[in-house]
């Protein structure tokens, strides 16, 4: 029970910081309306595309069942793994391409596209959650990730204000468990600004410099 309404209060601080970020940058989104409904649309085509491809395996999850007869293709873990790695590497992959950096719009519409991608991944670990035919063990796999992308975007939240506290404009941030990446307005970053971001992620994430990547919006 205690575990449940965890994992109901960190699906809805997930979606509370979705809209928060999106009203942070409402003023900027009506600016540029057309555009950004463009873009919405794109973008709700391709996570159609995304979660398409891993319908099956989220099928699995939630249809496991201790049945003697029937041959388990993946592990558990793999399978919830699985889905969480390949959002992951969708919302990098985003985020970091040099073009997709050149956008006018970019903090709006990537900041929309990572949480749009995790609201989207909670949402289908919740179907295995709440599915009856999931066992014990999936369940609670599938609880222990909706709490882990709840933790990783409030710290990202977190960050990023800091960030834009020590003077930049903006600041997406986007963080796994043994790497983040950091992307800020800047026409130029010199070494100082480096050092303080460096600073801010290190205090908040214990991460080595090494596994922090600082990039800028072209």
């Amino acid at each position: 029970m205690v575990i449940k309404k965890r994992t109901l209060l960190l699906v809805s601080l997930l979606i509370a910081l979705t809209i928060i970020g999106y009203i942070n940058h409402s003023i900027t989104k009506q600016a540029l309306l057309e555009t950004t409904s463009e873009y919405e649309r794109y973008e709700n085509k391709k996570l159609e595309d995304v979660f398409m491809d891993d319908s099956k395996i989220v099928e699995t999850s939630a249809d496991y069942t201790k049945n003697e007869n029937e041959e388990v293709v993946d592990s558990k873990d793999n399978a919830i793994s699985s889905i969480s790695n390949k959002i992951e590497s969708k919302i990098e992959e985003n985020i970091i391409k040099e073009e997709n950096r050149k956008s006018n719009n970019y903090f709006v519409e990537y900041r929309l596209s990572r949480d749009k991608l995790r609201a989207n991944l909670v949402e289908r670990l919740n179907d295995i959650v709440n599915n009856e035919k999931t066992d014990e063990e999936t369940r609670k796999k599938a609880q222990e990730e909706i709490m882990r992308i709840g933790n990783i975007s409030e710290k990202e939240l977190l960050i990023e204000g800091l960030i834009k506290a020590k003077g930049f404009e903006d600041a997406l941030v986007f963080l796994k468990d043994n790497s983040v990446r950091v992307i800020v307005s800047a026409d130029v970053l010199n070494e100082q600004d480096v050092i303080k971001i460096l600073e801010i992620v290190k205090s908040e994430t214990n991460l080595e410099p090494s596994a922090i990547k600082i990039m800028k919006k072209y």
